[in-house]
């Protein structure tokens, strides 16, 4: 009987352990694309996944960034810096992997190096 009790406390505390959520992080992105994306897993308040852009009113690049974030930061922002105005927009889900921080694809860098062929083309004429 005492073998049967630990059996039992054994299998429901696999069925109560809970897995972290695992999201993507990247590193390194240039024009939305995800140069070095890689998952990681969350801490145990980090209960959602997230992509996020950073706007700005000046002529600057905007700024992506992905990973793992609490509940309550799940909202967009505005604010200012240095007269600069800024707008972030996230956007959150819950399930492991669900916010793609897809990499670079074979289609853009055909597109990229077709775009490079036909400038030096025109000034091999």
């Amino acid at each position: 009987m005492n073998k049967l009790l630990w059996s039992c406390a054994a299998l429901l505390t696999l069925f109560v352990t809970v897995e972290s959520l695992s999201c993507y992080t990247c590193d390194v992105a240039i024009l939305g694309s995800c140069l070095r994306a890689a998952p990681i897993n969350c801490t145990n308040d980090q209960t959602r996944c997230f992509t996020a852009v950073a706007k700005f009113s000046a002529d600057l690049l905007d700024i992506h960034q992905r990973g793992c974030t609490k509940e309550a930061a799940c909202r967009n922002e505005t604010g200012a810096i240095l007269n600069v105005n800024y707008t972030i927009t996230r956007t959150c889900c819950s399930t492991n992997l669900c916010n793609g921080a897809a990499s670079v694809q074979l289609p853009m860098t055909a597109a990229l190096c077709a775009a490079l062929v036909a400038v030096l083309s025109q000034w091999a004429l």
